[in-house]
């Protein structure tokens, strides 16, 4: 099955009572899975760690932002209590060891998505292997080389079977001629489950990585188009969060692959009689007379002889007198 999580990262701004009214949105969209982003400063960066973009007025630097928009413990269960109570799965990505463990130790996520940033923190994804939950990995700020050494790592932690890597482009947002979807096909080559992390805003690419067989494709969700936040512009509204998982059921739905072209042909088999032609007589035919292509036409609906029969009629000898424009009957012939 085809998955779309919502991504809300920090759009809460810190508050719970918009956090809720995010989780709200993205089920009112049908999501099944809501992510969120838990940030623990000290152990993440140093004081002057810079913006990637400065969007915000009221923090002086990214250090100030995490501690703002970051939850306490309790609240974090609060909020994942309310996943619960709504029957939404409740993601958060750690960026520390330190965050992954509080998500762990209260029982707070039932696998983990890694950002690309962290996707070679060993530290952190030794930790993650740890627990043996399943693993989803952006891979947008890692090479093919680091990829690869990613995969014998999670090999010798035995939880390669249960990894889901997934194309990124870590820009926000991404044109679309960078999007580059074709590139899943080769982490599809490594022999595990593949997905695309969206930064475009735009929800043509998600449907087009659905169609494309995306196992997971993963979406910034904004309340609005002029929301705060560095995310917006790289983001879907609910609306079209709702078209994108609507069109991952459709696909889900038409994806049986047992059908056969025999089945179809036996439940559409009567309509032939209506869509295609038949035979009938074109003139009088008098009964010992051998039938000519003139003394046919070709009209539908199908009686007795389909008009792919018409070369078995011809040189037959009538058994009786016909009339033009009655159809050929089985008894019409010797």
């Amino acid at each position: 099955m085809q998955e779309v999580i919502v991504e809300i990262g920090n759009s809460h701004e810190g508050s719970l009572g918009i956090a809720k009214s995010l989780i709200d949105m993205a089920v009112s969209a049908g999501a099944t899975v809501v992510k969120f982003q838990m940030h623990i400063p000290e152990a993440e960066g140093i004081p002057s760690e810079p913006f990637r973009v400065k969007f915000s007025d009221q923090d002086l630097n990214r250090q100030e932002y995490w501690k703002r928009v970051n939850f306490t413990t309790d609240q974090w269960t609060i909020i994942a209590n309310y996943c619960k109570q709504n029957k939404i799965e409740f993601l958060c990505t750690p960026f520390s060891v330190e965050s992954a463990k509080i998500l762990f130790d209260n029982d707070l996520v039932k696998r983990w998505k890694v950002g690309s940033g962290n996707a070679t923190d060993w530290p952190l994804i030794d930790y993650l292997t740890s627990t043996k939950l399943p693993l989803i990995i952006s891979t947008g700020l890692i090479s093919s080389e680091e990829i690869i050494t990613l995969k014998n790592r999670l090999i010798n932690a035995e939880i390669w079977g249960q990894t889901t890597l997934l194309h990124c482009v870590s820009k926000y947002p991404v044109s679309i001629e960078q999007i580059d979807l074709h590139l899943m096909e080769s982490l599809l080559e490594l022999g595990c489950r593949v997905g695309y992390s969206d930064h475009s805003g735009n929800i043509q690419v998600g449907l087009l990585a659905l169609s494309r067989g995306a196992s997971i494709v993963e979406v910034h969700m904004t309340p609005h188009k002029m929301f705060f936040g560095p995310d917006v512009s790289s983001s879907l509204l609910p609306t079209e969060v709702s078209e994108l998982i609507s069109f991952s059921y459709l696909l889900e739905r038409m994806s049986n692959k047992s059908r056969t072209k025999e089945i179809h042909f036996e439940e559409v088999k009567e309509l032939r009689k209506i869509f295609r032609k038949g035979i009938y007589w074109a003139n009088n035919v008098k009964s010992g007379q051998s039938v000519k292509v003139s003394d046919l036409k070709f009209l539908k609906p199908v009686n007795d002889f389909d008009v792919v029969d018409f070369e078995s009629i011809i040189g037959k000898k009538t058994k009786k007198d016909t009339f033009e424009n009655s159809p050929v009957k089985a008894d019409d012939l010797n």
